[in-house]
């Protein structure tokens, strides 16, 4: 009994990699939260297929479908050839949702995969099988096709909604889990890695998989598949920017924390977006090098609080709070190494500290706490 319990609870470990991960499902909503009803902009809209692969095929790409938003990709030749046939017999599709940001993109949130097999069958990349009702057709690519079939095709509309900007992300999040709740739920960060694709994502993707993350958070996301580490690393990064005034608003103006973080997080991949790539070649050494001093004073524990003799999974906000100090600290100075520890330690184990990441702990009020008495901190102890 005894070893069915241990066993029982190494997997509950294994599973709760962080610990105070609020904001990070897409059902949660913080209650000092209105919903702005006023700014939900949802609006139907018509598309030719070859208007769609029109976009598809620009450069830059303006309807985006390759992300891991939608982690299945499991349709085959028999299901892309029945859709094509679909199509052809004028049989209607149904309804496909799509997201468009601010720059008038398109962001596929349902209907990747049959967007992906029309576009993939225009580009001559298979021909039609198995086909039971247009069996003549069997074997030929797009090319291949009469010219009435190829126009039927390219001139069919498809029926979508539309996410409209200004819509709030957390808003756009609620939509996307309430269209996906076919299949399995997704978080927040999932959906905004669909959001905002570009220099963004790719650095998050390098930095996670990065020995420097590795080793300071203790191997505890090697078998991550819900981008619970890309959410810690995304929180960091946007609060650097944010502390740098890098951040604009709408009207390009310096932007101001109101008390949403999914606003103030996608505020942040938007900006990532759109920096020149040697500037963010610069966050992430800088990410790096502050990872690496993590591990060299705290070791793998660095981003965990101390409760006895058991080992708690990383906390969110140490995460941030350790990396806060850590940004003043030297690289690997060997007699600063008991001093960090023992200040480090005072404050994570602190009453005010536990307080200020109980409930609301995004606030405006609690997160400049953190983070200044992070800097306080760092700076006494370089």
């Amino acid at each position: 009994m005894d070893i069915l319990l241990k066993n029982q609870m190494e997997k509950e470990n294994e599973a709760e990699t962080i610990e105070c991960e609020y904001g990070l499902e897409a059902g949660e909503q913080d209650d000092g939260q209105i919903y702005p009803m006023s700014k939900i902009k949802v609006e139907k809209g018509f598309y030719t297929i070859f208007e769609l692969k029109r976009r598809f095929d620009a450069n830059p790409r303006r309807i985006i479908l390759d992300s891991e938003f939608q982690r299945e990709n499991v349709w085959y030749k028999d299901r892309k050839s029945e859709l094509i046939e679909s199509v052809l017999m004028g049989l209607p599709l149904p309804i496909f949702y799509f997201n468009q940001d601010k720059y008038g993109n398109l962001i596929v949130v349902d209907g990747r995969q049959r967007l992906g097999a029309l576009f993939s069958y225009m580009a001559d990349e298979f021909g039609l099988n198995k086909l039971k009702i247009m069996s003549e057709e069997n074997g030929k690519k797009f090319s291949d096709l009469s010219p009435v079939l190829r126009g039927r095709l390219e001139d069919f509309q498809i029926q979508a909604h539309v996410i409209m900007p200004p819509t709030p992300d957390r808003i756009k999040f609620d939509i996307f889990d309430r269209v996906n709740r076919g299949g399995v739920s997704l978080n927040k960060q999932e959906m905004r890695n669909a959001l905002y694709q570009g220099e963004a994502t790719r650095l998050l993707k390098r930095l996670a998989v990065s020995d420097a993350f590795k080793k300071a958070t203790g191997n505890a996301f090697l078998k991550e598949k819900r981008m619970k580490d890309k959410y810690l690393l995304t929180r960091f990064i946007t609060f650097l920017l944010y502390d740098e005034q890098r951040l604009k608003d709408e009207k390009g103006e310096r932007y101001l924390y109101k008390n949403d973080m999914d606003e103030l997080l996608g505020v942040g991949l938007d900006a990532l977006n759109h920096m020149d790539y040697p500037e963010v070649q610069r966050i992430e050494r800088f990410v790096v090098e502050t990872l690496e001093k993590a591990y060299f004073y705290l070791g793998e524990d660095a981003f965990r609080l101390r409760k006895g003799e058991r080992r708690t999974p990383i906390n969110m906000n140490v995460f941030e709070t350790v990396m806060y100090a850590m940004r003043y600290l030297p690289a690997a100075e060997e007699k600063l190494r008991p001093t960090v520890n023992r200040g480090l330690t005072r404050l994570l184990d602190s009453e005010k500290f536990h307080d200020n990441i109980g409930n609301h702990r995004d606030s405006e009020e609690k997160l400049n706490w953190r983070l200044r008495t992070a800097e306080e901190l760092g700076r006494s102890l370089a």
